[in-house]
């Protein structure tokens, strides 16, 4: 009985033991915490659970014989290898384990379901949790030289399991640096303390490792370097492009981005002398590199004073030899004051051991006998030249001599913006003068334009190399041209053309711009001989550069012409541009008037209802018109031809057009007109100009008779509609 009593109590005891231990470890189905990196065995169940593997041969392994303790425990160890699977877990943290420990646990996997052999305690594993890997800064004391232990600082963090420290750094007094500097665990807290700045007397605080000044007044921030509305910020908003006060620094020759515009030394350029002239020299990389201004170098026979000297061919024997004495060669030099000279070798000895060259003299010096009229400083009268004489003996040096060049690639020139500039002649030699019109510098090509490095999205050909926009992109577009023929427009026109004639060289092969021209009114005989209709006609509807430009060349403009719809062409161009309920006037309800108190009737070609410009749906519409007219109209409903007074009528008004515009589809208009067309012009009382057309999109410039003008507005035209 007591045996029974002891063994019960044994087993009360470990039963006690294994609950402990059960609530210090996590159950792997209750609260599982695998360990990372755990070792597990092949899952590979081999045996029939349901029967006894000892007892019954037919489901050992290995078909034992007979049953044996041997037999029964190398069928146990096969067993344990095949069907028992250990694994490690994390131990949940508690109040008494604040390491990182660990449990084994055994389970069997050939059972179903699959049963817990061993569970073993909580071991210490690792000092810390391998997959924490951040720092953090911690309190320790460090023994210092005067004795005891001195407070500070140090970094901390897991490494593999293992805490790993820094060298304890000893805590300072507290200042605003941005750092803990007392090892306190706050960083910048100082107590506040008084101050005065622009402001007054205010409160210094220190904010992200900066002492600041905070006023009780603030002002106006302006640029001084100063904080003067008081909110911790110096001069917001006031500096220039460079982060300083005052105006952007000039840019100098030193390499650096003086004015902060993003390049380096940009557009800088200075004068130069070399012992023959005055040049210009240009900087790069912070050096003044390139002077223009010829150098001397050693004299050689050709007539030139090579080395800058004063003197021509000094101390060679050029020209003159024995055989060569008597040779007349033509010259411009002093003596002689005018017109072209002569001069000759003579002999200097019987033998003419030695020769020399005579002073340059007018032809009759040199006959036999000389001629008793013989003005031997006034030379043959020839036509001026570049030699600092007076060739045409005017009395006057080099006048009015100018002549092309160019200084980049010759088969750039006449290509795309490329175009010569021009010298003038100063002292025999061929130049400009500076931009401060004093200082002449030789070969200095004024006025010329040469490739730039790449071609600008601009409607140009700005690197020359034949191709406009290289390497850009055009979009389909609509360019439609309404110009007016009278005759005060001849210079206008003529302008036009040879804009259009230049503009050609690089886009009369683009199919991707299509072009149209209206003109008018041209004058036409009414067939009862009295009077004159006026036609507006479609000359080309929208169509390639070449048809466009033939038209273009051909027009003649009409000097009899007295009416001039050019409101009426505009609304005639855009009425199927836009949604047929946003017209104003329906066009099937619209005529001319036919009889208003004139000679002159209006018409078109074709008519009215006809009257119809084939716009691409998916393109860009560009109306240009030229006119140096008023708006006109002579557009009306019909149903009010036969009751408005022949001296009025209710034609396309400027509000008309304007809301017209408004609703078409990606469309602009421009308009080159007169400055008193441009706005504030008035036809029959009512606004008729043309800047207020151009609201929507588009630009109004004025008309000139100057071609370069008209060609640089067309390119921009171009830019702003054709080239993505």
């Amino acid at each position: 009985m007591v045996k029974h009593i002891i063994t019960a109590i044994f087993f009360i005891i470990m039963a006690i033991i294994v609950m402990v231990n059960f609530m210090g470890c996590s159950d792997m189905y209750e609260n599982p915490y695998p360990w990372p990196g755990h070792l597990e065995i092949e899952e590979e169940p081999k045996y029939d659970l349901d029967n006894d593997i000892v007892t019954n041969k037919e489901n050992s392994p290995g078909a034992l014989q007979s049953p044996s303790y041997t037999n029964i425990f190398e069928l146990e160890k096969q067993y344990q290898q095949d069907c028992y699977k250990t694994e490690y877990f994390f131990c949940p943290p508690s109040l008494f384990l604040n390491e990182i420990w660990e449990f084994e646990l055994i389970t069997d996997t050939c059972k179903d379901p699959e049963e817990i052999v061993y569970k073993g305690p909580c071991e210490q594993k690792f000092e810390c949790d391998p997959s924490l890997t951040e720092v953090e800064v911690v309190l320790c004391t460090v023994a210092v030289s005067t004795g005891g232990n001195a407070y500070g600082s140090q970094e901390k963090w897991c490494d593999k399991g293992v805490w790993k420290y820094t060298d304890c750094i000893i805590c300072e007094p507290e200042i605003c640096d941005g750092i803990d500097n007392d090892c306190n665990g706050e960083v910048d807290d100082l107590p506040i303390q008084n101050c005065e700045n622009e402001c007054g007397p205010g409160d210094l605080v220190c904010v992200d490792g900066k002492e600041i000044c905070f006023g009780d007044e603030p002002q106006e921030e302006i640029c001084d370097y100063k904080d003067n509305d008081c909110d911790g910020l110096i001069d917001e908003g006031q500096m220039n492009a460079c982060d300083t006060c005052g105006d952007v620094p000039e840019e100098v020759c030193d390499g650096f981005d003086n004015d902060c515009d993003g390049e380096t030394d940009e557009d800088l350029e200075q004068l130069c002398e070399t012992d023959c002239e005055t040049g210009i020299e240009f900087c790069s990389l912070g050096s003044w590199v390139g002077c223009t201004a010829k150098i001397p170098f050693s004299e050689i026979c050709n007539g030139l004073d090579d080395d800058c000297d004063g003197s021509v061919d000094e101390g060679l024997e050029c020209l003159c030899t024995k055989q060569m004495v008597g040779a007349l060669f033509p010259c411009y030099e002093s003596p002689l004051i005018c017109g072209q000279g002569y001069k000759t070798c003579e002999c200097f000895d019987e033998d003419c051991e030695q020769i020399f060259m005579t002073e340059c003299l007018a032809m009759c010096s040199y006959e036999n006998p000389v001629p008793e009229n013989c003005d031997k400083f006034k030379g043959i009268n020839v036509n001026e030249i570049c030699n600092n004489h007076d060739d045409n003996c005017n009395q006057m040096i080099d006048e009015n001599l100018f002549k092309n060049c160019y200084t980049g690639e010759p088969q750039t020139l006449y290509v795309g913006i490329c175009v010569p500039g021009q010298m003038t002649c100063e002292k025999g030699s061929w130049g400009n003068y500076y931009e401060d019109g004093e200082t002449f510098i030789g070969d200095y090509c004024k006025g010329e334009i040469v490739p730039n490095q790449k071609d600008e999205c601009n409607g140009e050909d700005d690197n020359c190399d034949g191709i406009i926009d290289d390497g850009k992109e055009l979009k389909d577009t609509d360019i439609l041209f309404i110009i007016d023929a009278s005759g005060s427009m001849q210079d206008e026109i003529d302008a036009v053309l040879i804009a259009m004639n230049q503009f050609a060289t690089y886009y009369k092969d683009e199919e991707v711009i299509q072009w149209g021209l209206i003109m008018g009114p041209f004058t036409e005989q009414k067939e009862d001989g009295w009077g004159n209709n006026q036609v507006v006609e479609i000359i080309v509807n929208l169509s390639p550069f070449s048809d466009f430009i033939g038209a273009l060349s051909g027009v003649d403009v009409d000097w009899m012409t007295g009416l001039e719809p050019i409101y009426d062409i505009i609304y005639l161009s855009l009425w199927n541009l836009a949604p047929p309920s946003t017209l104003p006037w329906p066009i099937s309800d619209l005529s001319f008037l036919e009889d208003f108190g004139s000679i002159f009737d209006v018409y078109t070609d074709p008519s009215p209802q006809n009257f119809e410009i084939n716009w691409r749906e998916d393109a860009q519409h560009v109306v240009i018109v030229f006119t140096d007219e008023s708006g006109q109209s002579y557009l009306s409903m019909l149903e009010q031809i036969n009751v408005l007074s022949s001296l009025y009528h209710e034609g396309i008004s400027q509000l008309d057009l304007q809301q017209l515009i408004s609703n078409c589809i990606d469309l602009n208009v421009y308009t080159f007109t007169k400055l008193a067309q441009k706005e504030n012009a008035f036809y029959m009382g009512e606004p008729a100009g043309y800047e207020p057309l151009t609201i929507y999109g588009g630009q109004w410039f004025e008309l000139v008779s100057n071609p370069a003008q008209i060609y640089e507005n067309l390119m921009q035209i171009i830019d702003d509609n054709a080239c993505e």
